[in-house]
């Protein structure tokens, strides 16, 4: 089987699979052997470098980082990854604080700013907002939560290499698309979030980016890259992640995975999720 057919089979779902020990799910798949990076006690900066092997020297180079990102299914491992690469790289670190505070808007707003004071708004973290806490340095890449300017390119999911930190604006160079290399401007914005879990709506005033070394599975969406590492210390959990992982890269050569979520004889399984009632409905 080719590289090209196994990437099809597997967003087709028709590869073999079995249940592996201590599990229930009848959906895991075995990873071929030359997509996965030796087995390691530490498969984070194992992965990060492989797929940014000379970082130190070429973090600064628009061609390098276009290239190349590293994916995986939470938000958790992003981070992780990010902080990594982030230490491997020269120039100083430059933090940037959210202010956070209770929208007036909700009913009761004084006593919920008694029972949530700032230090435990700061703390939270919501999927698609940026973190409280923002740590960059010159030349790192960032990805853009937020449009806004569409029309300028700085769309959800835009990659940006950093060129200055700025006090209260970033500049940078759009990478990729049409518009690579524009220069632009992001400025701090006022983010509202809601969560069920909160009985509130919280005002987030923040730069709406975040480092991008690495991205969740779905910020890659409609990326093709030259080097692709793909991380799973836990299998994917939604139908088609494992396919959109392995098919944003040109060929199995840029392909790196390192499955971290099994142990023995079964760290080269890893589950692949496809209803394949979703196909039968578009027959």
């Amino acid at each position: 089987m080719t590289f090209t057919e196994w990437v099809l089979s597997v967003g087709d779902g028709t590869l073999p699979t079995q249940k592996i020990q201590h599990t229930t799910e009848n959906d895991w798949i075995q990873i071929p052997s030359s997509l996965l990076i030796p087995e390691s006690d530490n498969p984070i900066s194992d992965l990060a470098n492989i797929v940014y092997h000379d970082l130190p020297t070429s973090f600064g180079s628009m061609a390098y980082i276009k290239q190349r990102a590293i994916v995986t299914p939470t938000n958790q491992a992003v981070s992780e990854i990010n902080s990594y690469l982030l230490n491997e790289i020269p120039g100083d670190p430059k933090t940037y604080y959210s202010s956070d505070t209770i929208a007036s808007e909700n009913a009761n707003t004084s006593i919920l700013q008694e029972q949530y004071p700032p230090e435990f708004l700061n703390s939270l973290s919501f999927n698609g907002a940026p973190e409280h806490e923002i740590t960059l340095k010159p030349f790192t890449p960032i990805m853009l939560l937020r449009n806004l300017s569409p029309s300028n390119g700085l769309c959800n999911g835009t990659r940006i290499l950093v060129t200055k930190l700025g006090e209260n604006v970033i500049y940078g160079l759009i990478i990729g698309g049409t518009l690579e290399g524009s220069p632009v401007a992001i400025p701090r914005i006022v983010l509202e979030i809601t969560n069920r879990r909160w009985p509130f709506t919280l005002r987030r005033r923040q730069f709406p980016i975040r480092l991008c070394y690495a991205m969740t599975i779905n910020k890659s969406q409609g990326q093709t890259l030259e080097q692709i590492g793909v991380l799973l210390t836990r299998p994917v959990f939604s139908h088609g992640q494992l396919y959109v992982a392995i098919s944003r890269v040109r060929s199995a050569k840029g392909l790196h995975i390192a499955v971290a979520n099994t142990d023995g004889k079964y760290r080269d399984f890893t589950r692949n999720i496809v209803y394949r009632e979703v196909f039968e409905e578009l027959e």
